[in-house]
């Protein structure tokens, strides 16, 4: 079976997996993270931690949501999803 974990341009793991995927590391290394994965501390409400390449974490702060104020319908949305034209 075949190991792997994807890593982002700032240096954070944000998947691993098995099977064919990104960059293949060992058994021991995926158990390793998968470890530290399921130890993740819990985070304030508007934090969240990231997992650096080190395996260690790094607490983040989570943009606001912006408000919108314009809404679409149902079939506007699906078209969008669907990558049809906007009516």
């Amino acid at each position: 079976m075949q190991y792997y974990k994807l890593v982002d341009e700032e240096g954070y793991i944000f998947c691993i997996g098995t099977g064919n995927g990104g960059e293949e590391i060992s058994q021991a290394e995926y158990e390793t993270i998968l470890s530290v994965i399921n130890n993740c501390p819990v985070a304030e409400p508007g934090f969240v931690y990231k997992l650096r390449t080190d395996l260690t974490w790094e607490l983040c702060e989570v943009p606001p949501v912006e408000e919108v104020d314009e809404e679409i319908s149902d079939t506007e949305a699906l078209l969008i999803i669907l990558g049809g034209d906007m009516l």
